[in-house]
């Protein structure tokens, strides 16, 4: 089964204030602009096994961060900014038919960064199903509790993204219930593309731009999509959190895919001895995903929910939860805690290229303030 990543990170100069990412996307391969100039998204093309995706992570990754440093700029694995500034948008005729849709809701999508994680197609159904229940695996790496400078929840940008930009749209930017078959999934999104096409039309969008501009497999935002048109299932779940959790997470999340295309899946939370992966009822899910969000790993359900699935919590060093240490964040410490943040990305970013993930046997220190 092959595996892809595409992680979005903010960039800074060395104050720590967001700068534009046009140089250095337009000086290194494998780099797209995203929906705010400061930010960008790093993407390995598909590879083989998870050792061959942390191989080309690693190096493009790293080309990326040289030419950075070599500006005098520095990559910042955050999910939200942190502080309360103004970021600015770039003008694309996509943003433009989004705001149609969901008004002055999307600015909240700007000010979040998460990874992206692709499965070749195998077992759709139960890739979906499994990659619905591992969810609250977002607490792993959860990177900020911070938006807009007041402490907002644990996890922010899981709240953010799909309960403040798309909460006046339901069903684009949420979890969705566990598919039967695929041609349900399938439906699912024709569904909700129509309503797409019908509210930016609505507001004014001629109905060409919009079907030029989007199509079905694009225009949702949910934390798991059937991309049929890249021929994987996408997993959108995680914060750009720092290179080493990802790859211990991506690690995890792996084997329990490949478990689930292999013995298939059951969704009613029993244990069977039949080899098949079990999933929680679908409110019992929910739950737990409300849990991780409101207190993270420091709820001990969260905990155990994804010890059960094979991961060990003790891995990981979340960022988030070495910040959340006061209400409130002004500009001069969320400059302090990019930099910081941009440090352990370096730190991991050095591990990686010296001894390799396979080698890397303690977590790294956590970013405090």
């Amino acid at each position: 089964m092959r595996l892809g990543i595409e992680v979005e990170y903010w960039l800074v100069d060395e104050a720590g204030d967001f700068v534009s990412a046009d140089g250095v996307i337009s000086a290194c391969e494998g780099v797209d602009p995203e929906m705010i100039e400061p930010l960008l998204e790093v993407k390995t093309p598909p590879c083989n096994s998870f050792e061959e995706l942390v191989e080309a992570f690693t190096e493009r990754l790293g080309a990326v961060r040289d030419d950075a440093r070599s500006r005098g700029k520095r990559l910042v694995p955050l999910g939200t900014p942190l502080a309360d500034e103004t970021l600015r948008h770039r003008s694309k005729t996509r943003i433009q038919v989004q705001t149609a849709v969901l008004g002055d809701d999307l600015a909240h999508a700007g000010h979040c960064a998460g990874t992206h994680l692709h499965f070749e197609q195998d077992e759709p159904v139960d890739q979906i199903r499994v990659l619905t229940a591992l969810d609250p695996s977002f607490a792993l790496v959860n990177t900020s509790p911070y938006y807009r400078g007041e402490r907002l929840t644990a996890c922010a940008r899981p709240h953010v993204y799909r309960r403040m930009c798309y909460d006046s749209f339901e069903g684009h930017g949420q979890l969705w219930e566990y598919p039967d078959s695929v041609e349900q999934w399938r439906g699912r999104v024709d569904d909700r593309f129509g309503r797409f096409v019908e509210k930016a039309v609505e507001n004014g969008v001629d109905r060409e731009t919009v079907e030029d501009r989007f199509s079905p497999a694009d225009a949702l935002w949910t934390p798991v999509c059937l991309r049929d048109d890249l021929g994987t299932v996408e997993w959108r779940t995680p914060d750009a959190a720092p290179p080493l959790d990802l790859c211990r997470l991506i690690d995890d999340v792996s084997d329990v895919v490949g478990k689930a295309v292999e013995e298939g899946t059951q969704v009613n939370g029993a244990v069977k001895d039949d080899g098949t992966v079990s999933v929680p009822p679908f409110e019992t899910l929910t739950d737990y995903v409300d849990a991780a969000i409101r207190d993270g790993l420091s709820d001990g359900r969260v905990e155990r929910y994804l010890s059960g699935f094979g991961f060990d919590t003790g891995e990981y060093s979340p960022t988030g939860e070495s910040v959340d240490s006061h209400r409130s964040v002004d500009a001069d410490t969320a400059r302090r805690l990019r930099l910081r943040a941009a440090d352990r990305l370096d730190n991991d970013l050095r591990r990686l290229r010296e001894d390799g993930y396979g080698a890397v046997e303690e977590p790294p220190s956590a970013v405090s303030d």
